[in-house]
C-alpha cells in the first residue's frame, strides 16, 4: 500500500541504524541528488526543483514514473532509479526534499510573456497551483519552477502523453505551444 509519510531520511537512517535498510536509503538519496542536488534545486534546467514541492505531490511524480504513466523524456536514468525504489523509500525520500525550503530558481523571461502567462495561469491554473505564490499551491509549486522542465511537462500534459487529472486534461489540452510560452515567463517572473 502506498502511503504518505513526513518523517527525515536522517531520522530513518539514525533509527535503522547502520542495517541493509540503512544503507538501501543512504543510496537511494545519493542516486536523487546526483541530479536534484543537496539542496533539491537540481543541477540542470531541464531537472525539476523538488525542494519545498509537498511530499504527496512527490510520491505521486515517483510512482508515475516507476508505473510507466510518465515518461523521463531525455533523463531515463529517472526512471530507472524509481523502478527501484520501495515504499518506504519513496515515501521517506519524498518526505526529506518536501521538508526543504522551495527557492525560485531565478531564470529570465520576458515582461510581455509573462502578463500573458499570468492571465492564462489564474484563469486555467491558480485553483490548484495558486494564484500568485507557491504557497498558496496545493499541488505541485509551478512560480519559479525551472522553465525547460515546465515546457517539457506542459507539452506531455498538453499531448496527452502524461497521466493527469481530468480537470488538469481539459486545461492543458487547450494550450497552445504560445500559451506555453506565456505561462513559463510568468512562473519564471515570480520573486522578481
Amino acid at each position: 500500500m502506498r502511503a504518505t509519510g513526513f518523517g527525515s531520511v536522517f531520522l530513518v537512517l539514525a533509527m535503522l541504524g547502520s542495517g541493509p535498510a540503512a544503507a538501501d536509503l543512504s543510496a537511494a538519496l545519493k542516486m536523487c541528488v546526483n541530479c536534484h542536488g543537496e539542496d533539491g534545486m537540481g543541477t540542470e534546467t531541464d531537472t525539476p526543483i523538488i525542494a519545498g514541492i509537498p511530499a504527496v505531490v512527490q510520491e505521486d511524480a515517483l510512482y508515475a514514473y516507476a508505473d510507466g504513466d510518465r515518461h523521463c523524456g531525455n533523463k531515463p536514468l529517472m526512471c530507472n532509479i524509481v523502478t527501484r525504489l520501495t515504499e518506504d523509500q519513496v515515501t521517506e525520500l519524498a518526505a526529506h526534499f518536501a521538508a526543504m525550503p522551495y527557492k525560485p530558481a531565478g531564470e529570465e523571461f520576458d515582461a510581455a510573456l509573462a502578463e500573458q502567462g499570468k492571465a492564462i495561469h489564474m484563469e486555467n491554473c491558480a485553483i490548484c497551483h495558486g494564484e500568485n505564490d507557491p504557497g498558496d499551491a496545493e499541488a505541485s509549486i509551478l512560480h519559479g519552477q525551472k522553465k525547460d522542465y515546465l515546457r517539457y511537462a506542459l507539452q506531455q500534459y498538453a499531448a496527452g502523453e502524461r497521466a493527469q487529472l481530468p480537470a488538469m486534461e481539459s486545461k492543458t489540452g487547450a494550450l497552445s505551444g504560445g500559451d506555453i510560452e506565456a505561462l513559463l515567463n510568468y512562473y519564471a517572473s515570480y520573486g522578481r
